[in-house]
């Protein structure tokens, strides 16, 4: 096999991987974002949510709905879009503080 062909295997192994570990730790991601500033001001700044989006989410926790609850919801749609970029965003310095 090239190392080309055995490059792009691998990438792709990896990125599943990852895909699945971020599937299967939502909960445990969600549960430790207590507050929803900084974390979705940092996902719609960099389009990974639309600014409808960041509203909606504003307002379900204004309505009591659990942070982590509202968090959960946005991981769930944005595993659709999963990047090394996103994972970048969720395990910022700011947000592990």
């Amino acid at each position: 096999m090239s190392s080309f062909l055995y490059s792009k295997c691998w990438r792709r192994a990896f990125s599943k991987a990852l895909v699945t570990h971020f599937h299967e730790n939502k909960v445990e991601i969600a549960s430790a974002i207590t507050k929803p500033f900084p974390f979705l001001m940092s996902l719609r700044d960099r389009g990974f949510i639309s600014e409808q989006k960041f509203q909606d989410s504003q307002e379900r926790c204004q309505n009591l709905v659990p942070v982590s609850r509202v968090v959960y919801d946005i991981l769930s749609d944005l595993q659709n879009k999963f990047s090394l970029l996103l994972l970048e965003v969720i395990f910022s310095k700011t947000h592990l503080k």
